[in-house]
């Protein structure tokens, strides 16, 4: 079985905005406040700056993946189940999910084993890359 953990990996220290105990290996956004990190809430507006690897109460501090391999919280859509390389975007509660329309920015590829389980809590490896403003995967016209 590969180890994808440290290799090229990018952490970066932020401070919980709020109590991000239950938000460990979910996407963070940043804060209204400079250097806090506060829990995903929107796959796509803000783009999530990346993938809480602790579990801070608010006020301590947050370690988030935001490039490279780290583990996260994904889940199987109705249409696209997960598979080895399977492009991912941030869902609305933090958890990543499959891209199901074409356009939408993808933020994550999947590397954990092949699951059909719709709406199971999946935690994996994903390989993290930044989402340029309007970068997008459209490989075909039906949902990959």
């Amino acid at each position: 079985m590969a180890n994808y953990q440290g290799v090229g990996n990018i952490f970066a220290s932020f401070v919980a905005d709020d109590d991000l105990t239950a938000k460990q290996y979910l996407l963070v956004n940043a804060a209204s406040t400079r250097d806090y990190v506060k829990a995903g809430t929107s796959g796509s507006n803000p783009l999530p700056i990346g993938v809480l690897q602790n579990d801070p109460s608010a006020g301590q501090g947050a370690l988030v993946a935001v490039l490279g391999f780290a583990k996260a919280k994904c889940r199987v859509m109705a249409a696209c189940d997960l598979r080895m390389g399977r492009y991912l975007v941030g869902a609305s509660d933090g958890f990543l999910e499959p891209i199901a329309v074409v356009g939408e920015i993808a933020i994550a590829r999947y590397f954990g084993p092949t699951n059909t389980t719709g709406d199971a809590s999946i935690l994996a490896d994903v390989l993290l890359f930044p989402a340029l403003g309007g970068a997008c995967v459209a490989e075909t016209g039906t949902a990959f």
